[in-house]
């Protein structure tokens, strides 16, 4: 066998061998979750009255927790502070593996305040909702008026509604 035909093999040995190793098509690391249900959540939580103490915030008078997701999802709704609580340790992003980021902003008739941090170990009592948090940026009062907390991105498998019946 001479030499340019020794390559010609090699080369057709090769190729036929890379068509056996990518017609399977394997999976990737990306290709492996499907996402298809989930959507990055934020979070917010409007109150009528907060306290800080010991590292502790508690918010109170919290009817219920907004959420809503980007693009493409648009998802977008309420929930109980139970069930908020129920979900913070739920799925592979989660709260208490990866405490959020949050936004305290603080409604006050002189002036509004806003303060960065993170949240984690939340509890729930009647309308009221603590978190032990971690200041990043400026200082929470002792106490305060109303006061919304904005929490960051959350990813989290939604269930699509189930559309309404027409009479």
């Amino acid at each position: 066998m001479n030499k340019t035909a020794a390559i010609v093999a090699f080369y057709s040995i090769v190729g036929v061998l890379w068509m056996f190793a990518t017609a399977a098509d394997p999976v990737s690391a990306t290709d492996a979750v499907d996402d298809s249900d989930s959507a990055q959540f934020l979070y917010s939580l409007s109150s009528k009255s907060g306290t800080f103490e010991g590292g502790t915030l508690t918010l109170s008078g919290v009817p219920r927790v907004v959420y809503f997701s980007d693009r493409p999802k648009r998802v977008a709704g309420h929930m109980a502070l139970e069930k908020f609580l129920e979900d913070w340790d739920k799925g592979i992003d989660n709260f208490a593996i990866d405490p959020p980021n949050a936004e305290l902003a603080i409604h006050e008739e002189t002036e509004d305040k806003h303060v960065v941090l993170i949240i984690e170990r939340p509890s729930v009592h009647d309308d009221r909702i603590s978190f032990k948090v971690k200041i990043l940026d400026e200082t929470i009062p002792d106490s305060f008026g109303h006061a919304t907390l904005f929490i960051d991105v959350r990813i989290a498998v939604y269930q699509k509604p189930v559309p309404k019946k027409s009479d």
